[in-house]
C-alpha cells in the first residue's frame, strides 16, 4: 500500500527488538529510515534487513550526538517527516533498592533525550508538516511494583505527548503515542535481574495480561505504521494502547 513512500523517519533505539521492528514496517512501506542506537554491530543487523534503512551510532543523551544526527539527515535527505521516539530503559527495581544514578540514568534516555531530539528536529517536522510517534507505555495506566522510575519517566513522555499534539497542531505537526503492554524484546536482558527474577518477573505479567501472551514487536510496528501514515490524518494527542488489555 505504500502508506509512507518517499518520506524521511529517524527511529531511535532501533538496533533491536520494538524500534527495529518499527525501521523495516516503515521500510517496507517505501519510507527512508535512518536508525540509532549505541551498539553498532546491532544497527549494522537492523540495516541490513532492507535497503531503505540506513544507520547511525548515538547516544540521544548526549546533545552532541543529536547534533550530528540532525546534520546528517539534512545532508543526506534534506528533510525529516516521521521521528519514532522509540530509545528507552526498563529497569526492574524495588524503591528501596534504588541507585540514584539509575534514577538519572533512566530520565536522561527516557525524558531528557526524547525531549532534546525532538526539538531539535522541529525545523525539519515543520518543513514538512510531519508527526511524531512516542513509544511509552501501558504501565503508566496500570503502575507495577518495582517499576516506578520508568512508569515515571514514561508519564512524563506522555504528557509531553499531549501538549506538544496542541502546540505543534498550528505547524501541521501530529504528535501521538504507543503505550505498549509486555512484549518480546531483549529488553529484560538489559536489567540487573538474574534468570530467575526475570522469569519471574515474565511469568507475572502474564498472569494479568488478559490475552495471556506478550505481544510481538510487529504488533506494536503495525499501530506505529498507522499513526504515522495519512491514514491516521486526524489522530493527534492520542495513546494507543498494544498490551493485550492489560490497562484495560
Amino acid at each position: 500500500m505504500n502508506e509512507v513512500a518517499g518520506q524521511t523517519a529517524l527511529v531511535t533505539g532501533a538496533g533491536t527488538g520494538i524500534g527495529r521492528a518499527i525501521a523495516i514496517r516503515l521500510a517496507e512501506e517505501g519510507a527512508n529510515v535512518i536508525v540509532i542506537g549505541r551498539t553498532e554491530s546491532t544497527l549494522q543487523e537492523a540495516a541490513n534487513q532492507h535497503e531503505r534503512i540506513s544507520w547511525l551510532v548515538a547516544d540521544i543523551g548526549r546533545s552532541e550526538d543529536l547534533n550530528r544526527i540532525m546534520d546528517a539527515i539534512e545532508a543526506r535527505y534534506g528533510k525529516l517527516d516521521i521521528l519514532v521516539n522509540n530509545a528507552g530503559v526498563a529497569p526492574v527495581t524495588p524503591f528501596v533498592d534504588l541507585d540514584m544514578a539509575e534514577f538519572d540514568k533512566v530520565f536522561q534516555s527516557n525524558v531528557r533525550g526524547l525531549v532534546e531530539l525532538t526539538h531539535k528536529a522541529l525545523p525539519m517536522l515543520k518543513e514538512r508538516k510531519g508527526n511524531i510517534v512516542n513509544i511509552s507505555t501501558s504501565i503508566v495506566d496500570k503502575p507495577m511494583a518495582n517499576m516506578a522510575v520508568y512508569a515515571a519517566s514514561k508519564a512524563a513522555v506522555n504528557m509531553f505527548t499531549r501538549v506538544w499534539a496542541k502546540e505543534l497542531a498550528a505547524d501541521g505537526i501530529r504528535v501521538n503515542s504507543v503505550g505498549v503492554g509486555p512484549i518480546e524484546t531483549p529488553i529484560y536482558e538489559k536489567t540487573n535481574l538474574s534468570p530467575e527474577e526475570a522469569q519471574q518477573h515474565i511469568d507475572r505479567v502474564k498472569s494479568i495480561v488478559p490475552l495471556g501472551r506478550f505481544g510481538t514487536v510487529d504488533e506494536v510496528a503495525e499501530v506505529v505504521l498507522f499513526l504515522a501514515s495519512a491514514r491516521a490524518s486526524y489522530v493527534t494527542g492520542a495513546d494507543y494502547a498494544v498490551d493485550g488489555g492489560f490497562a484495560a
